[in-house]
């Protein structure tokens, strides 16, 4: 993986355009979706990222045997689908991939008639006929084991009864599944912790992805950095699925402006707006914007009290260790208060002579959130910056249009 030398530099530009491809966890939900209806439609604007990737290239494979890298997602679906198929698989992937949560998944589609053991770093499927009925999951660490026993749940004999414990994380992408069974003929009914699938067929296919509004914080970050005056993204939806587009309310905070045309998305800045000296914020169903909202309230000199953290362990890196160590190389406080609560105290210096070096830890959102403080005058070395890969692979290209210089 390449470093990367990131500079401020001067644009002439008040105004860019972007066009960000398709929402990774829509892109990866209507992969498996239209695998389950055997439908060969092409998806619009399907995400790129490498996570998109390798779950498309499993689905589209043969073979017996799969490797996911170190996509958790691909490995939590993928695990449902061939349990499903009732088709003896094998997959493989990093080392790291199987230290993330997983077998409380596998726990719960054995007791629904699968053959799944963990051997090592892999997961061997065997063939077992599985059946619907009541599953009572623990899904404190991830969402991801109830979106993907909820994918392949209409084609469960029976359909399938979902029991979900008391605290959910991330639930936001929970609402996001249940929303593209519905759009997909699925019955759902949701209440008292306890989600009913009925028996059935998905009747609709996905042609069609928005784009991705976990990629947009890194957007509006940048543009909250930069001399821009005006942002415009296209393939959004007002009404969107995902929970994500909460990051325009935090930046709101800041003093961006989203407005909607068409379907783009249009940010620009209230000049005269004052922002606020301390913020709270609850991460708990939007983890994957701690890592731009950390940093923005660092760029602003901004506290923040960020409740809700627990489960950024779990994320490719422990975000919560990853983040505060790459803060504080900016003489920035970070506290973490308990296990769910982190404290950020800014203490904003720029020293132009002085070279910071940012590790990734293999988790391109850390590469993501940082790179953009090159606008405010910091020089970065982004330590293995193709991380980015895994969810943002224009993202670099797409800095240097806010006025960002960068070297090889």
């Amino acid at each position: 993986m390449s470093d990367l030398i990131l500079h401020f530099t001067h644009v002439k530009q008040k105004f860019v355009e972007f066009n960000l491809l398709g929402s990774k966890s829509i892109s990866q939900r209507a992969l498996i979706i239209n695998a389950l209806m055997d439908t060969d439609v092409k998806i619009r604007n399907l995400s790129q990222s490498s996570d998109t990737l390798v779950l498309q290239k499993a689905l589209e494979s043969s073979n017996n045997t799969v490797n996911v890298a170190n996509s958790g997602t691909a490995l939590r679906f993928l695990i449902s689908f061939f349990a499903l198929k009732n088709e003896e698989v094998v997959i493989n992937g990093d080392q790291y991939l199987f230290t993330r949560p997983i077998t409380q998944l596998i726990q719960a589609l054995n007791s629904i008639g699968a053959n799944i053991m963990l051997v090592s770093n892999s997961v061997v499927i065997k063939k077992g006929v599985l059946t619907g009925g009541n599953v009572h999951i623990d899904s404190g660490k991830t969402s991801q084991f109830i979106s993907s026993l909820l994918l392949i749940s209409p084609y469960l004999k029976g359909g399938l009864t979902l029991h979900l414990p008391n605290e959910i994380y991330s639930f936001s992408y929970v609402n996001m599944t249940l929303s593209m069974l519905s759009i997909s003929g699925v019955c759902v009914n949701y209440s008292d912790r306890i989600i009913r699938i009925r028996q059935g067929v998905y009747q609709k296919s996905f042609s069609s992805i928005e784009s991705d509004w976990s990629s947009v914080s890194y957007l509006y970050l940048a543009f909250l950095f930069s001399k821009l005056e005006k942002v415009r993204i296209k393939s959004f939806s007002k009404n969107s699925i995902q929970g994500d587009c909460q990051v325009a309310d935090f930046f709101s905070l800041l003093g961006i402006t989203t407005k909607y045309h068409d379907t783009c998305l249009v940010l620009t800045k209230n000049e005269h707006h004052l922002s606020p000296r301390k913020i709270e914020w609850n991460f708990s169903q939007n983890p994957d914007l701690s890592p731009a909202i950390f940093v923005a309230c660092f760029g602003l000199g901004i506290q923040l009290q960020a409740t809700g953290v627990k489960n950024l362990q779990y994320k490719e890196s422990n975000r919560i260790l990853s983040m505060k160590t790459e803060l504080q190389k900016f003489d920035c406080r970070v506290v973490i208060v308990s296990e769910d609560i982190i404290f950020i105290d800014s203490k904003k210096r720029i020293d132009p002579t002085k070279l910071i070096c940012i590790e990734t830890y293999n988790d391109h959102r850390i590469a993501l959130a940082f790179s953009p403080l090159a606008l405010l005058g910091f020089q970065l070395k982004i330590n293995k910056s193709n991380v980015i890969k895994k969810s943002y692979p224009n993202f670099f290209n797409d800095l240097i249009k806010f006025g960002v210089l960068i070297e090889k």
